[in-house]
């Protein structure tokens, strides 16, 4: 984590910046936070640690998701 910012100020500046980039690879804006809520629920359980890499991941899992065809979970 960087020096001086609380853990849950840079977890919510990453999922932030990971929506804009959701967004902006043609994500539908009300899809973004249900996707996102979805990722830290499979990484919940692969026992993944927050952070930048687990943005990466999670922008992957997702995008294969969606081009899967499949609708984010309500």
């Amino acid at each position: 984590m960087l020096p001086g910012m609380p853990d849950d100020q840079l977890e919510y500046a990453l999922r932030t910046v990971t929506q804009a980039r959701l967004l902006g690879l043609g994500i539908p804006a009300f899809a973004i936070g249900r996707w996102c809520d979805a990722w830290d629920a499979e990484a919940e359980r692969r026992g993944l640690e927050l952070g930048q890499p687990y943005w990466e991941d999670g922008i992957r899992w997702i995008l294969s998701h969606v081009a899967l065809g499949e609708q984010p979970p309500p």
